[in-house]
């Protein structure tokens, strides 16, 4: 009995935690199932919503930064990954992001990050969530109550588009050198990219800090991977 009301107790919180309203849900379960209805018979908000889902649902990885060599660390691995899901109301960016020097190779060193996640609305104000490791005092104080709010753009035939965050302080838009961005296209090899402008160097919890790159589509979901090392060897 003790194991059921655990179960139940794991249900109830997951339904709390994920809760969406009934066209959210529909337009995931549309978008999940690869139907493509003639968007020309919906409503306008309808379609475009659908179409912003086309775009941008995806989850992405970025190998070209994977393995470096540097005079100053040697070896080291760069694990890095996001997922963007729309839902028709709010943005839910789930990312994976840490490193790790290798003494011997990708396997025996592993460190699998943790899994993590913010969620935004299209101009609507959200705290930005401390620095848990701040780089010094200063730094620390100077991003101190932020504020963020997202915008997202799209070309009118879906082929590309960008989601931005914008930085606020006091309700005053807050100056710094590089936005957070995700601009979403298609690359020559037909690959879907997400070119990702963080803040380099920051340490900003709720993006992905320290690191920007190009990452490309994976059809793994965010949940498994780096879960085990991307290239196994020894």
């Amino acid at each position: 009995q003790a194991y059921n009301c655990l179960i139940h107790f794991y249900k109830r919180e997951t339904i709390l935690n994920t809760m969406r309203s009934l066209r959210s849900l529909c337009l995931l379960k549309v978008h999940s199932l690869g139907l493509n209805p003639d968007l020309s018979r919906m409503p306008p908000s309808l379609a475009k919503d659908i179409k912003v889902m086309r775009l941008f649902n995806r989850s992405f990885i970025d190998r070209e930064m994977y393995l470096e060599e540097t005079l100053q660390f040697g070896r080291r691995v760069f694990q890095n990954a996001l997922s963007i899901q729309y839902d028709g109301a709010s943005w839910t960016i789930l990312y994976r992001s840490n490193h790790f020097d290798m003494d011997c190779c990708p396997t025996c060193d592993f460190v699998e990050p943790e899994l993590e996640q913010f969620t935004l609305e299209e101009g609507k104000l959200v705290p930005v969530p401390p620095q848990s490791n701040p780089e010094n005092i200063h730094q620390s104080q100077r991003y101190k109550d932020l504020m963020r709010s997202a915008s997202v753009t799209m070309e009118e035939d879906g082929t590309s588009g960008e989601i931005k965050l914008d930085l606020f302080k006091d309700s005053v838009p807050f100056p710094v050198e590089d936005k957070p961005t995700i601009t979403m296209e298609m690359n020559a090899s037909r690959q879907w990219v997400a070119d990702c402008g963080w803040f380099r160097g920051v340490g900003l919890a709720p993006v992905i800090a320290s690191v920007g790159g190009r990452y490309i589509e994976t059809p793994d979901p965010i949940q498994d991977v780096f879960t085990t090392p991307l290239y196994h060897s020894c």
